[in-house]
């Protein structure tokens, strides 16, 4: 019997026309397609991910995982375990696994830990690169991101005004990920430098994307989890 190794898809920012067309090759052939959900308010699974792939596989391939947005890593881990267990089985079974990540795969995603445990039980995985969503947020705005000798730091959400700032003073352009986790920090620091430059994103990719570098719309809003900022203490340039 032929086995396959599990791919580990990334599926960039929310944009299907973004997607690689290696990615969409490897959809089209995989016999089973992991993608996360999570549950809404009304109690509804939904899935960003499915709606991402859905041009290119059929639902009877898709296998929806229910991921919590919770800091309880425990209960992540529970989940991981059982879609870890799902690709053992697909694999010894002959199955070409697919398991699709929003964003890019290396860049502060969880599921490593599903191809981690992979690892030690001597099933091959590979990973698929995506666009990463500063990358796409950038290009929406006409940003040239960095240029000549900045420097680009991405950080996660547990950055505090202090980092920052120091980071800023620095000639460092940051990009800050998981934007809601820290969106205090954030405000703080536009109230205190009015000289800093933010463009602040949401939704990148999808049709509800929204996009300002107006202090008082930022002030504002209260931030969901696919937000993110990009933080300069001189203008960034368009191109």
């Amino acid at each position: 019997m032929t086995h396959y190794s599990v791919t580990f898809l990334s599926l960039g920012p929310g944009d299907p026309e973004l997607l690689t067309l290696k990615a969409v090759k490897t959809l089209r052939e995989a016999d089973v397609i992991m993608v996360p959900g999570t549950t809404g308010n009304d109690e509804q699974l939904k899935s960003r991910a499915t709606a991402i792939i859905d041009e290119w596989c059929d639902k009877n391939r898709l296998r929806v995982f229910e991921l919590p947005m919770l800091k309880d890593r425990q209960a992540v881990s529970i989940v991981y375990d059982t879609l870890c267990d799902e690709c053992v089985k697909r694999y010894d079974e002959g199955q070409r696994v697919v398991v699709a990540v929003e964003g890019d795969v290396s860049i502060y995603a969880s599921i490593h830990y599903v191809m981690d445990r992979l690892q030690s039980q001597g099933i091959p995985s590979v990973q698929l690169a995506g666009i990463p969503s500063f990358i796409a947020a950038a290009a929406e705005a006409g940003l040239s991101l960095v240029s000549q000798h900045e420097r680009l730091v991405v950080l996660p959400g547990d950055a505090d005004t202090a980092t920052l700032r120091q980071l800023l003073a620095t000639g460092n352009v940051v990009v800050i990920m998981k934007l809601s986790q820290c969106q205090q920090a954030v405000k703080s620091l536009l109230r205190q430098d009015t000289h800093i430059t933010c463009h602040y994103f949401e939704n990148i990719g999808m049709p509800n994307a929204f996009h300002t570098t107006h202090s008082e719309e930022i002030m504002a809003r209260q931030m969901p989890y696919f937000s993110l900022c990009i933080l300069s203490a001189s203008p960034i340039q368009n191109k």
